[in-house]
């Protein structure tokens, strides 16, 4: 009877077997018992000739592939989770422009600036003042535009740069505010020390001039609070969007024009103190030159000579 398995009634009457057969006779239960265990091996191998090859046959194992496949995901979705929390802290904490970039350098606004009562530069340690704003150069301001970037920019031409004379010279007005407000400071200190104005009172004039049509033309419109406190002061905590100094140095930097100024400004004049060319500027100096103009101006200290009145 190997091989068949029998359909049994409550009674225990075999009604029929596997391949269709009736059968009258009634089996002891030993046979019973013997065709139950031949019909669950015949059902057992049945089963797993049916059965999908990479699927096991018991549950615990049936469940180890899609166990593997969640392992597997668990470090996909984390990583993809940490990205995505990278990428938003980034969008969040870069500085967002709050205006076009600079037409020239291509600088925006990248950082806020509180306003303060004092800094190094107001201490009243006037030796360590004056120390200071002896100690800003504004050499790098001076830059070599090519003729093409000036027209790109609608820039006007320049005088030659003699090391390439495809170049314009230009100082940037940045860089000339800042050497405005230097020399009026070391004029100040002058005064205050009773030491002898080594800058002449039309050049003072003429930076006052220039700082005060660069504050008419910014109108700033920040309103600073104001405070009840001795001082006279207001908006100190406050903040303001600022440029990058840095920034703007680096780009005069990678278009310099080789440019050094004396310390005393009768020293060296002209062609001179456009030989200072940094390594790696790929500019030849030649001693030799003659330039076409007949002198270089324009320049901070060479712009304004001693004979020319406080209107021009």
């Amino acid at each position: 009877m190997s091989g068949q398995c029998f359909r049994v009634t409550a009674a225990g009457r075999v009604l029929q077997n596997a391949r269709g057969g009736s059968i009258a006779e009634e089996p002891t239960m030993a046979i019973l018992l013997e065709n139950k265990e031949e019909c669950s091996g015949l059902l057992n191998d049945i089963n797993e000739t049916i059965q999908d090859p990479d699927t096991p046959a018991d549950g615990a194992r049936n469940s180890k592939p899609y166990r593997r496949r969640f392992l597997i995901l668990i470090p996909i979705l984390s990583l993809s989770l940490i990205t995505n929390i990278i990428t938003l802290s980034i969008i969040l904490s870069s500085p967002k422009p709050h205006q076009a970039p600079s037409k020239y350098a291509n600088l925006h606004l990248t950082h806020t600036e509180p306003y303060v009562l004092l800094t190094d530069y107001s201490s009243t340690n006037t030796t360590f003042t004056d120390t200071l704003w002896h100690s800003i150069n504004i050499d790098s301001g001076v830059v070599a535009l090519s003729d093409s970037f000036a027209a790109s920019h609608n820039l006007r031409t320049a005088q030659r740069f003699p090391w390439d004379t495809t170049k314009g010279i230009y100082i940037l007005h940045g860089f000339h505010n800042l050497h405005c407000l230097k020399i009026i400071s070391i004029s100040l200190f002058e005064f205050q020390s009773n030491r002898t104005q080594s800058r002449p009172w039309h050049h003072i004039a003429h930076c006052l001039d220039a700082l005060r049509r660069q504050i008419l033309c910014d109108a700033d419109d920040t309103p600073r609070a104001t405070e009840r406190r001795v001082e006279v002061v207001s908006g100190v905590g406050q903040h303001r969007v600022c440029r990058d100094w840095g920034e703007l140095e680096s780009w005069a930097k990678a278009h310099t024009a080789c440019y050094k100024r004396p310390e005393n400004p009768g020293d060296e004049v002209g062609l001179k103190r456009f030989m200072h060319c940094p390594e790696g500027s790929g500019y030849v100096v030649d001693e030799g030159y003659v330039p076409e103009d007949e002198i270089l101006v324009g320049l901070p200290e060479e712009s304004i000579a001693t004979d020319v009145t406080r209107e021009v």
